[in-house]
Protein backbone atom coordinates (compact mmCIF):
# COMPACT_ATOMS: atom_id res chain seq x y z
CA UNK A 1 0.00 0.00 0.00
CA UNK A 2 1.18 3.52 -0.77
CA UNK A 3 2.67 5.68 1.99
CA UNK A 4 0.01 8.37 2.11
CA UNK A 5 1.75 10.29 4.88
CA UNK A 6 4.81 10.73 2.67
CA UNK A 7 2.71 11.46 -0.45
CA UNK A 8 0.56 14.03 1.33
CA UNK A 9 3.57 15.80 2.86
CA UNK A 10 5.29 15.90 -0.51
CA UNK A 11 2.21 17.45 -2.13
CA UNK A 12 2.00 20.05 0.67
CA UNK A 13 5.69 20.94 0.88
CA UNK A 14 6.45 20.79 -2.84
CA UNK A 15 3.12 21.49 -4.53
CA UNK A 16 3.01 20.83 -8.25
CA UNK A 17 1.58 18.54 -10.93
CA UNK A 18 3.97 15.65 -10.12
CA UNK A 19 3.33 15.45 -6.37
CA UNK A 20 -0.38 16.08 -6.88
CA UNK A 21 -0.60 13.29 -9.45
CA UNK A 22 1.29 10.77 -7.30
CA UNK A 23 -1.00 11.46 -4.34
CA UNK A 24 -4.31 11.15 -6.17
CA UNK A 25 -3.19 8.32 -8.44
CA UNK A 26 -2.39 6.33 -5.28
CA UNK A 27 -5.80 7.26 -3.86
CA UNK A 28 -7.67 6.01 -6.93
CA UNK A 29 -5.59 2.84 -7.07
CA UNK A 30 -7.11 1.78 -3.75
CA UNK A 31 -9.87 -0.80 -4.30
CA UNK A 32 -11.93 0.75 -1.50
CA UNK A 33 -12.10 3.98 0.43
CA UNK A 34 -13.12 3.85 4.08
CA UNK A 35 -15.57 6.04 6.00
CA UNK A 36 -17.30 6.13 9.36
CA UNK A 37 -20.84 4.75 9.11
CA UNK A 38 -23.72 7.19 9.54
CA UNK A 39 -27.35 6.03 9.26
CA UNK A 40 -29.73 7.67 6.82
CA UNK A 41 -33.18 6.75 5.48
CA UNK A 42 -31.52 5.16 2.43
CA UNK A 43 -28.99 3.04 4.35
CA UNK A 44 -25.47 3.61 5.56
CA UNK A 45 -23.83 6.79 4.32
CA UNK A 46 -20.38 8.33 4.93
CA UNK A 47 -20.22 10.48 8.05
CA UNK A 48 -19.43 14.15 7.51
CA UNK A 49 -18.00 16.79 9.82
CA UNK A 50 -16.96 20.43 9.65
CA UNK A 51 -13.40 21.23 8.61
CA UNK A 52 -12.36 24.90 8.52
CA UNK A 53 -16.03 25.86 8.36
CA UNK A 54 -16.83 23.55 5.43
CA UNK A 55 -19.04 20.48 5.65
CA UNK A 56 -16.83 17.61 4.49
CA UNK A 57 -17.04 13.86 4.19
CA UNK A 58 -14.25 12.23 6.18
CA UNK A 59 -12.52 9.53 4.14
CA UNK A 60 -9.67 7.24 5.18
CA UNK A 61 -7.12 5.27 3.20
CA UNK A 62 -7.48 2.13 5.32
CA UNK A 63 -10.03 0.58 7.65
CA UNK A 64 -7.83 0.92 10.75
CA UNK A 65 -7.69 4.70 10.39
CA UNK A 66 -11.47 4.94 9.97
CA UNK A 67 -12.08 2.64 12.94
CA UNK A 68 -9.66 4.59 15.11
CA UNK A 69 -11.29 7.92 14.25
CA UNK A 70 -14.79 6.53 14.93
CA UNK A 71 -13.76 5.32 18.39
CA UNK A 72 -11.82 8.49 19.22
CA UNK A 73 -14.78 10.69 18.21
CA UNK A 74 -17.35 8.39 19.91
CA UNK A 75 -19.17 7.72 16.64
CA UNK A 76 -19.60 3.96 17.16
CA UNK A 77 -23.29 3.07 17.27
CA UNK A 78 -24.50 0.39 19.64
CA UNK A 79 -25.41 -2.87 17.95
CA UNK A 80 -23.15 -2.23 14.96
CA UNK A 81 -20.42 -4.82 14.33
CA UNK A 82 -18.02 -2.30 12.80
CA UNK A 83 -18.19 1.48 12.46
CA UNK A 84 -16.35 1.34 9.12
CA UNK A 85 -18.09 1.74 5.77
CA UNK A 86 -15.97 0.52 2.83
CA UNK A 87 -16.91 1.77 -0.63
CA UNK A 88 -15.31 1.50 -4.06
CA UNK A 89 -14.17 4.89 -5.40
CA UNK A 90 -16.71 4.66 -8.22
CA UNK A 91 -19.55 4.20 -5.71
CA UNK A 92 -18.38 7.27 -3.80
CA UNK A 93 -18.35 9.31 -7.02
CA UNK A 94 -21.96 8.27 -7.64
CA UNK A 95 -22.94 9.72 -4.26
CA UNK A 96 -21.57 13.20 -5.03
CA UNK A 97 -24.84 14.76 -6.29
CA UNK A 98 -26.72 13.44 -3.24
CA UNK A 99 -24.05 14.65 -0.81
CA UNK A 100 -24.12 18.10 -2.42
CA UNK A 101 -27.88 18.35 -1.81
CA UNK A 102 -27.09 17.96 1.90
CA UNK A 103 -24.59 20.80 1.83
CA UNK A 104 -21.41 18.71 1.76
CA UNK A 105 -18.68 20.67 -0.02
CA UNK A 106 -15.62 18.44 0.00
CA UNK A 107 -13.81 15.31 1.10
CA UNK A 108 -10.98 15.28 3.65
CA UNK A 109 -8.77 12.19 3.57
CA UNK A 110 -7.02 10.82 6.70
CA UNK A 111 -8.08 13.60 9.05
CA UNK A 112 -5.06 14.93 10.92
CA UNK A 113 -1.81 16.81 10.27
CA UNK A 114 -1.17 14.91 7.02
CA UNK A 115 -4.70 15.04 5.64
CA UNK A 116 -5.51 16.14 2.10
CA UNK A 117 -8.63 17.58 0.55
CA UNK A 118 -10.67 17.72 -2.64
CA UNK A 119 -13.85 19.62 -3.42
CA UNK A 120 -16.69 17.25 -4.31
CA UNK A 121 -17.07 18.97 -7.69
CA UNK A 122 -13.46 18.05 -8.49
CA UNK A 123 -13.74 14.33 -7.72
CA UNK A 124 -15.12 13.49 -11.18
CA UNK A 125 -12.16 15.17 -12.89
CA UNK A 126 -9.68 13.64 -10.43
CA UNK A 127 -11.07 10.19 -11.13
CA UNK A 128 -10.91 10.71 -14.88
CA UNK A 129 -7.31 11.97 -14.69
CA UNK A 130 -5.70 9.81 -12.03
CA UNK A 131 -7.48 6.50 -11.70
CA UNK A 132 -6.26 3.28 -13.25
CA UNK A 133 -8.71 1.68 -15.68
CA UNK A 134 -11.33 -0.23 -13.75
CA UNK A 135 -14.88 -1.39 -14.38
CA UNK A 136 -17.38 1.13 -13.02
CA UNK A 137 -19.45 -0.23 -10.14
CA UNK A 138 -23.07 0.43 -9.39
CA UNK A 139 -24.12 1.19 -5.86
CA UNK A 140 -25.21 -1.98 -4.02
CA UNK A 141 -28.71 -2.16 -2.55
CA UNK A 142 -28.67 -0.03 0.60
CA UNK A 143 -28.04 -1.81 3.87
CA UNK A 144 -30.65 -0.74 6.41
CA UNK A 145 -28.99 0.45 9.63
CA UNK A 146 -30.39 -0.50 13.03
CA UNK A 147 -32.24 2.10 15.07
CA UNK A 148 -30.04 4.78 16.49
CA UNK A 149 -29.27 8.51 16.44
CA UNK A 150 -29.35 10.10 13.02
CA UNK A 151 -25.71 11.08 12.47
CA UNK A 152 -25.90 11.31 8.71
CA UNK A 153 -27.85 13.79 6.62
CA UNK A 154 -31.61 13.11 6.62
CA UNK A 155 -31.83 12.97 2.84
CA UNK A 156 -34.85 11.74 0.89
CA UNK A 157 -35.13 8.08 0.05
CA UNK A 158 -34.98 9.01 -3.61
CA UNK A 159 -34.99 12.06 -5.79
CA UNK A 160 -38.03 12.58 -7.98
CA UNK A 161 -37.60 14.78 -11.00
CA UNK A 162 -40.26 17.42 -11.65
CA UNK A 163 -43.32 16.06 -13.39
CA UNK A 164 -43.15 16.66 -17.12
CA UNK A 165 -46.09 17.84 -19.16
CA UNK A 166 -47.86 15.18 -21.24
CA UNK A 167 -45.75 16.09 -24.26
CA UNK A 168 -42.66 18.23 -23.98
CA UNK A 169 -42.08 20.46 -26.99
CA UNK A 170 -39.17 22.06 -28.75
CA UNK A 171 -39.89 24.98 -31.05
CA UNK A 172 -43.43 23.78 -31.63
CA UNK A 173 -42.44 20.14 -32.24
CA UNK A 174 -42.23 17.20 -29.91
CA UNK A 175 -39.07 17.03 -27.77
CA UNK A 176 -37.25 13.81 -28.60
CA UNK A 177 -33.80 12.32 -29.05
CA UNK A 178 -34.00 13.05 -32.78
CA UNK A 179 -34.92 16.72 -32.37
CA UNK A 180 -32.18 17.24 -29.78
CA UNK A 181 -29.54 15.47 -31.90
CA UNK A 182 -30.49 17.68 -34.84
CA UNK A 183 -29.53 20.84 -32.91
CA UNK A 184 -26.11 22.36 -33.68
CA UNK A 185 -25.39 22.97 -29.99
CA UNK A 186 -26.53 21.85 -26.55
CA UNK A 187 -26.49 23.90 -23.36
CA UNK A 188 -24.91 21.69 -20.69
CA UNK A 189 -25.33 22.62 -17.03
CA UNK A 190 -21.85 22.72 -15.46
CA UNK A 191 -20.45 22.90 -11.95
CA UNK A 192 -19.67 26.32 -10.48
CA UNK A 193 -16.12 25.30 -9.57
CA UNK A 194 -15.29 23.80 -12.98
CA UNK A 195 -17.16 25.41 -15.91
CA UNK A 196 -15.91 22.67 -18.24
CA UNK A 197 -17.43 19.80 -16.26
CA UNK A 198 -21.13 18.76 -16.22
CA UNK A 199 -23.08 19.27 -13.01
CA UNK A 200 -24.65 15.85 -12.62
CA UNK A 201 -27.94 15.26 -10.82
CA UNK A 202 -28.94 12.07 -9.03
CA UNK A 203 -31.79 9.69 -9.87
CA UNK A 204 -31.74 6.59 -7.66
CA UNK A 205 -28.26 5.18 -8.29
CA UNK A 206 -27.92 6.83 -11.69
CA UNK A 207 -26.05 10.04 -12.50
CA UNK A 208 -28.03 12.41 -14.71
CA UNK A 209 -26.57 14.90 -17.21
CA UNK A 210 -28.68 18.06 -17.46
CA UNK A 211 -28.88 19.43 -20.99
CA UNK A 212 -31.04 22.16 -22.51
CA UNK A 213 -31.97 23.03 -26.05
CA UNK A 214 -31.41 26.79 -25.70
CA UNK A 215 -30.45 29.57 -23.31
CA UNK A 216 -34.14 30.40 -22.99
CA UNK A 217 -34.88 26.84 -21.86
CA UNK A 218 -32.16 27.14 -19.21
CA UNK A 219 -33.63 30.43 -17.97
CA UNK A 220 -37.11 28.90 -17.69
CA UNK A 221 -35.76 26.23 -15.34
CA UNK A 222 -34.02 28.74 -13.05
CA UNK A 223 -35.40 29.47 -9.60
CA UNK A 224 -37.26 32.78 -9.16
CA UNK A 225 -34.92 35.56 -8.14
CA UNK A 226 -31.78 33.51 -8.84
CA UNK A 227 -29.52 33.56 -11.91
CA UNK A 228 -29.70 30.54 -14.23
CA UNK A 229 -27.14 27.79 -13.66
CA UNK A 230 -23.79 28.01 -15.49
CA UNK A 231 -23.74 26.24 -18.83
CA UNK A 232 -21.31 25.26 -21.56
CA UNK A 233 -22.50 25.49 -25.16
CA UNK A 234 -21.11 22.53 -27.10
CA UNK A 235 -21.92 20.40 -30.17
CA UNK A 236 -23.93 17.27 -29.29
CA UNK A 237 -21.17 14.83 -30.32
CA UNK A 238 -18.62 16.60 -28.13
CA UNK A 239 -21.01 16.39 -25.17
CA UNK A 240 -21.65 12.69 -25.76
CA UNK A 241 -17.92 12.00 -25.94
CA UNK A 242 -17.34 13.78 -22.63
CA UNK A 243 -20.21 11.94 -20.93
CA UNK A 244 -18.84 8.66 -22.24
CA UNK A 245 -15.45 9.45 -20.70
CA UNK A 246 -17.10 9.99 -17.30
CA UNK A 247 -18.49 6.42 -17.59
CA UNK A 248 -20.93 6.68 -14.69
CA UNK A 249 -23.62 8.77 -16.41
CA UNK A 250 -26.76 6.69 -16.92
CA UNK A 251 -29.38 9.25 -17.98
CA UNK A 252 -29.46 12.40 -20.10
CA UNK A 253 -32.23 14.81 -19.14
CA UNK A 254 -33.31 17.26 -21.85
CA UNK A 255 -35.00 20.56 -20.95
CA UNK A 256 -35.80 19.16 -17.50
CA UNK A 257 -38.57 17.07 -19.04
CA UNK A 258 -37.28 14.20 -21.19
CA UNK A 259 -35.07 11.44 -19.76
CA UNK A 260 -33.17 9.20 -22.20
CA UNK A 261 -30.73 6.43 -21.17
CA UNK A 262 -27.24 7.55 -22.17
CA UNK A 263 -26.48 4.25 -23.93
CA UNK A 264 -29.60 4.56 -26.10
CA UNK A 265 -28.81 8.17 -26.96
CA UNK A 266 -25.23 7.33 -27.89
CA UNK A 267 -26.37 4.48 -30.13
CA UNK A 268 -28.88 6.77 -31.85
CA UNK A 269 -26.20 9.43 -32.43
CA UNK A 270 -23.74 6.86 -33.82
CA UNK A 271 -26.41 5.50 -36.16
CA UNK A 272 -27.03 8.98 -37.56
CA UNK A 273 -23.42 9.48 -38.63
Amino acid sequence: MADFVHLSRAARLAPGPDTHHRLWAAMFELPTWHFVKAPSPTGWMPYYGYVNGLRCVLAFTDAARADGYARFAALVLSGVDTPVLAMAPEAVIQLVPRLKTWGVAGMVVDSGPDSFYAALDHLFALQRTHRAARVPQKLPPPEVPPGGPMLGPPGPTHVVSPAAPPMATLGGGALSADTMLALPHWHVVTTKDDPTFPDLAFEGTELVAQIYSSAAAVARRGKPGEPPPPTAVLPPREVLTQLGDIELVGIVRFDGALDIPFVDLKLRADADR
